[in-house]
């Protein structure tokens, strides 16, 4: 055998990480973005019930109006069905006053006074219609000569001026004679009575036809054509 010298074989280096120093892992930023995400919900909630507040403000207000213009409209159909009426003249028996379809404006609270023009109901026909107070309870009354005489005291009617006039020119008479006493058989006009009649006297059926109107029986005081517009009057 010959001496050979034996070559070491290399030792392999294991390593040993046992002494190596261990690096620190970082820590998940866990709570930042907990509280970051948890800031955002709360302004997502913040937003969404300041929409809630508004939404049920809104409603509340609407509300509030619909029942405004709901309680407004009933008390004013209530007022005007208590206080007011809007009739169409029908007929042409209160020519050249009022003319056949104007509309006029009727005041039911409104004063019953002597030529002031009325809207009554006939008992009998239930027919509704607009004629002049001539005469009121407790006067006596009469036409001669197209003279309106009350107690005896003679009262002008401006109103048929012109009509009376143009009759006078064709010796003729706008009102026949007429008498309380002899026409009605009363020397005065009842309580609660009146005497109506149409301004054109030839043509309307008037007290001097169908005698007194109750007071009961009128609705109220014409107290203004309103249609047509261009012939708008307040009487």
């Amino acid at each position: 055998m010959t001496n050979q010298k034996k070559q070491k074989r290399p030792v392999r280096q294991v390593k040993d990480d046992s002494f190596q120093p261990k690096k620190k892992r970082r820590k998940p930023a866990t709570k930042k973005k907990s509280a970051t995400n948890s800031a955002g919900v709360s302004k997502k909630r913040q937003t969404q019930q300041k929409k809630r507040r508004k939404q049920k403000k809104y409603k509340r207000m609407l509300t509030e109006l619909i029942l405004t213009v709901l309680i407004s409209s009933v008390l004013l159909l209530l007022i005007s069905f208590l206080t007011i009426s809007l009739p169409r003249v029908e007929g042409y028996s209160m020519m050249p006053t009022l003319e056949d379809h104007d509309r006029v404006f009727v005041n039911k609270l409104g004063k019953l006074k002597r030529f002031k023009l009325v809207y009554y109901k006939d008992p009998k026909s239930q027919a509704t219609t607009i004629r002049r107070i001539i005469g009121t309870p407790k006067e006596s009354l009469y036409y001669k000569e197209d003279r309106l005489f009350i107690n005896d005291q003679e009262v002008v009617e401006r109103f048929i001026a012109d009509q009376i006039a143009k009759t006078k020119q064709s010796n003729s008479v706008f009102t026949k004679d007429f008498s309380l006493s002899k026409d009605m058989g009363d020397d005065q006009i009842p309580a609660g009575k009146y005497v109506v009649l149409g301004d054109n006297r030839s043509y309307a059926a008037d007290s001097r036809m169908f005698g007194y109107i109750d007071e009961k029986d009128i609705i109220g005081v014409v107290e203004a054509r309103i249609f047509p517009i261009h012939r708008m009057t307040r009487f």
